[in-house]
C-alpha cells in the first residue's frame, strides 16, 4: 500500500510540472502574456494532475507481479486515453477552452500528447538509471 501511495505522489508532482508548463504555453498562445488569471487555475491544475495521476493505479508497483509487453501497451492506451478523457472534461468543465473552438481543441490536444510523452520519458530515464544502479551493485558483489 505504502509503495502504490509512493507511486501515486512521484507520478503527480510530474504530471503537474507538465500541466503547468502546458497551461503556460496554452494561456500565452491564447490570452497573451499580459492577461490577468484568477488564482483558480492553481487549484484547477491540482485537481486535473490529481484526477490524471490515479490512473498509475492499474500498473503494478514494483512488488506485485510483472505484466507482459502487451499488458503494457494496452495499459498504456487505457491510461492516454483516460487522461484525455480527463484533461479535455475538465477543462471544458473549467471553461479553459471551449469544443466550439477547435484551434483550442487541438491545441488542447496536442498540449496533452506532449505531457504524456514527456513525463514517459522521464519515468523511464528514471526507472533506467535504478535498473542500471541496481545491476552494477549487483555486479560489483559477483567480482
Amino acid at each position: 500500500m505504502l509503495e502504490k501511495l509512493k507511486m501515486l505522489l512521484d507520478i503527480f508532482w510530474k504530471i503537474t510540472a507538465g500541466v503547468l508548463i502546458a497551461a503556460a504555453i496554452f494561456i500565452t498562445v491564447f490570452l497573451g502574456t499580459d492577461c490577468t488569471i484568477s488564482i483558480r487555475i492553481l487549484w484547477q491544475i491540482l485537481a486535473v494532475s490529481a484526477a490524471c495521476s490515479l490512473g498509475i493505479l492499474m500498473y503494478p508497483s514494483n512488488s506485485e507481479k510483472e505484466i507482459s509487453k502487451s499488458g503494457m501497451l494496452i495499459r498504456q492506451i487505457i491510461y492516454f486515453v483516460y487522461v484525455n478523457v480527463i484533461v479535455l472534461g475538465m477543462g471544458n468543465w473549467f471553461g479553459w477552452f471551449s469544443f466550439q473552438n477547435w484551434k483550442m481543441v487541438f491545441m488542447m490536444e496536442a498540449l496533452i500528447v506532449g505531457v504524456f510523452i514527456l513525463v514517459n520519458i522521464i519515468c523511464y530515464l528514471n526507472d533506467y538509471a535504478i535498473a542500471k544502479s541496481m545491476n552494477d551493485k549487483l555486479a560489483e558483489k559477483r567480482s
